[in-house]
């Protein structure tokens, strides 16, 4: 049947309306996914809405087919947390409301892979580093991190003459003049808009050694937290249990502690309630550590993965956990 000039007309527009309503409708999400659709959130650029769901993390590393089609809203701001592919070292990129900051920065070796992240990313300024302990596995990466990215001033926690790592800390800040400042136990910053905290927990014990006293940090962004724990081992868990709330480290996330080479004291395992695990080691090296998490059955992304970053995203709603393939060189 032939078609007539208005016939025409009324498909174009037909066409052109549909083209309108799907990039009004694309515009509301923000990659990567998860954060379901608000309840006026109806129309997607997908073929069904995504289900809400009933998990408060989105695990793409173990579940890659959970939740595929999740996407944040575009007017929740996002905290992001990266871990380049280390083992044996701790460092820690988050982002946030425009933003850096970074938890340790690892030994040399595990800074030439961070540097990797940070290129890909697209990071060139660190405003704060914060170092849990003055071992060299957190802090020998500073002069190599600040090479690529400049850090604004660093946090520390332990007088700098108690290690020669924490010596070489304070030459390669005086000579670059990047302030050294001090934290403290209980001390609480603030990042962005001020939505983003973290709170410091640190033992000061002298019975302990340097790995049971360092800072443990848990991050909070409105519903949802992730514990960083350094290097603290069982000893330093109890003592801390024994002054502070349980309540206090409440988190979703727990960046094991010392590269899960050894068990968590169980009282303290138990008031973190953690549904997920970042370890800074490789997966199958058989620490007592990687056993534990095993027998437990919670959830663990091993940092050391060739070829992909670990990457955290939370809108204080829900957490993705998820590896980007790793692409700058």
């Amino acid at each position: 049947m032939k078609k007539t000039r208005g016939t025409r007309s009324a498909v174009i527009i037909a066409v052109f309306l549909l083209l309108i309503c799907f990039t009004a409708s694309a515009e509301n999400l923000v990659p990567p996914s998860p954060e379901p659709p608000a309840a006026n959130m109806t129309a997607r650029p997908t073929p069904a809405p995504t289900a809400v769901p009933t998990e408060t993390i989105v695990d793409h590393v173990h579940q890659p087919e959970l939740y595929p089609d999740f996407s944040f809203q575009k007017d929740r701001k996002l905290l992001e947390i990266w871990f380049p592919n280390i083992k044996d070292a701790d460092m820690a990129v988050l982002l946030y409301d425009g933003q850096v900051w970074m938890i340790d920065c690892g030994d040399k070796g595990a800074a030439i892979r961070g540097v990797l992240m940070l290129k890909q990313i697209g990071i060139q300024r660190i405003d704060v580093l914060f170092n849990s302990h003055l071992h060299h596995d957190h802090i020998d990466g500073l002069a190599m991190t600040d090479d690529t990215a400049k850090v604004g001033e660093i946090r520390i926690c332990f007088a700098p003459d108690l290690t020669s790592s924490g010596l070489r800390m304070l030459e390669t800040a005086d000579e670059r003049s990047i302030p050294v400042l001090e934290y403290r136990d209980g001390d609480c910053f603030t990042m962005g808009d001020g939505a983003v905290t973290l709170q410091v927990f640190k033992n000061n014990e002298e019975y302990l050694d340097m790995n049971n006293q360092s800072a443990v940090m848990r991050v909070a962004y409105g519903q949802r937290s992730i514990l960083f724990t350094a290097d603290m081992e069982q000893q330093g868990q109890e003592a801390m249990l024994g002054r502070i709330d349980p309540c206090e480290l409440k988190c979703d996330i727990v960046k094991y502690p010392h590269h899960a080479k050894s068990e968590m004291y169980e009282p303290f395992y138990q008031a973190m309630g953690a549904g997920l695990a970042v370890a800074t080691s490789v997966e199958g090296r058989g620490d007592r550590g990687q056993y534990y998490l095993f027998n437990k059955g919670i959830p663990t992304v091993y940092t050391s993965t060739k070829g992909v970053f670990t990457h955290l995203v939370t809108d204080g709603r829900y957490w993705l956990c998820e590896q980007i393939p790793v692409t700058a060189r």
